[in-house]
């Protein structure tokens, strides 16, 4: 996630407001990107501000610095393309220091380009409907001695960085020109959004589907209650009075209602109760076969109740004559 320094001046001694720094506030506040949003104030003060310019970066690393300045007088939201080498002021800052025709850092480039996209920025304010320019270079003052400090600050890092000078407030109560703060924390959060690549506007709302029948009222209530017989249940429709050919609101008046014969209520059958289950077959123990009773022994001096077949002589028997009568 990228991390986006954003460093505004606080209000001068005496001032009643300060335009960049509500702007960026209501920035910080509102914002609801992918990227982190780090608001800090300035000291309006040449030695001061610089001096925390570096300490928020050596403290955040960001991923990109802009630093939002105020141009009493201006117009459009400014991208500043160059930071020149030069202190140069008519006016003391906020302790008293008023620099005139001095270099900012002895010895260094004369100037130093910013790193943001700034024809990208400007075409992005312009189609959101908002004034916004390209310039030059920042002049010599208080905003151009920061943006300067923190391209020199910066030039190894290679993130983009820059300044933004942005149209005095109303309520900073200045002649010319000026825009609502709220509208100037629009203008940053676009300028945000351009340089981190990414757009944080909520997606627009689908389209609700207009179901006109749905929505619609009844003109003609129902009169009759619905016949039973319907081709729901494969029965013919019964016999419907025709409706008359046109009949509106006003002229309808109502019916008195006729009696309803009382629908039967359908009630579920009773589940059937669950059979029990069989027991187990047990196995069948073999009875034992009864003994054969004992044939009864004829009794001493009575025949056998069967005569015996007379037992004929064998061949022997006969040859030797020996057979028995």
């Amino acid at each position: 996630m990228a991390r986006v320094l954003i460093t505004a001046f606080e209000p001068l001694p005496g001032s009643a407001a300060e335009a960049s720094s509500d702007a960026a506030r209501i920035l910080a506040e509102t914002w609801h990107g992918r990227a982190e949003i780090v608001h800090r104030d300035l000291v309006p003060a040449y030695a001061e501000s610089s001096r925390r310019l570096r300490a928020s970066i050596a403290k955040h690393l960001p991923d990109a610095v802009i630093v939002v300045a105020t141009a009493p007088g201006a117009s459009a939201v400014t991208v500043e393309r160059l930071a020149v080498n030069l202190d140069d002021t008519h006016a003391p800052d906020a302790h008293g220091e008023q620099p005139v025709d001095r270099p900012i850092v002895e010895g260094a480039a004369a100037a130093l380009w910013g790193t943001l996209p700034a024809k990208e920025v400007v075409a992005a304010l312009e189609a959101h409907g908002l004034p916004a320019t390209v310039s030059l270079n920042a002049g010599s003052g208080l905003a151009n001695h920061v943006f300067y400090v923190m391209q020199r600050e910066l030039a190894e890092w290679g993130v983009p960085s820059g300044l933004v000078q942005v149209p005095a407030t109303p309520a900073m109560g200045l002649d010319g020109a000026a825009l609502p703060a709220e509208v100037l924390a629009e203008a940053l959060r676009i300028v945000v959004a351009t340089v981190v690549g990414e757009d944080d506007e909520p997606a627009a709302p689908a389209p609700v589907e207009d179901d006109a029948e749905a929505t619609q009222a009844y003109l003609l209530p129902i009169r009759e209650p619905i016949p039973g017989d319907t081709p729901a249940f494969g029965l013919p429709v019964a016999d419907e009075p025709a409706a008359p050919a046109a009949l509106s609101p006003a002229a309808w008046s109502p019916e008195p209602e006729a009696e309803t014969v009382a629908t039967p209520t359908w009630e579920p059958e009773p589940e059937p109760e669950p059979a029990p289950e069989p027991e187990p077959a047990r196995e069948a123990t073999p009875e034992p076969e009864p003994e054969p009773e004992p044939e009864p022994e004829p009794a001493a001096g009575q025949p056998d109740a069967a005569p015996q077949t007379p037992r004929l002589p064998t061949w022997d028997e006969i040859i030797s004559g020996k057979s028995q009568a």
